[in-house]
């Protein structure tokens, strides 16, 4: 499998979490990793979710690591920088993207 679609496709399980300190963000990530859960996807409710998408993107690379919800093309933006694999918008704002 080469493709996000591909990978995500075969995902059975994506943890939504939500990070309040960027600096629990890899521990975190490398334990799902070591239990079999190569995907997670992170808030953008609170401050800390960029840096965390940021952190686990560079030192746990065989993670795919996603944004969600995103409401706004500024988070989109955010996400995409931070180096997210996926994105999940609300479909009330989808019409922003589209």
């Amino acid at each position: 499998m080469n493709t996000l679609l591909e990978k995500l496709s075969a995902i059975r399980l994506v943890p939504v979490v939500v990070i309040n300190d960027a600096e629990k963000a890899v521990p975190l990530a490398r334990a799902l990793m070591d239990n079999g859960c190569g995907c997670m996807e992170i808030t953008f409710r609170t401050a800390a979710a960029a840096e965390a998408i940021a952190r686990i993107s560079r030192e746990v690379p065989d993670m795919l690591v996603g944004a969600g919800t995103l409401l706004t093309p500024e988070q989109v933006e955010q996400a995409r920088h931070a180096g997210a694999s996926f994105g999940v918008i609300g479909e009330r704002f989808l019409h922003q993207f589209v």
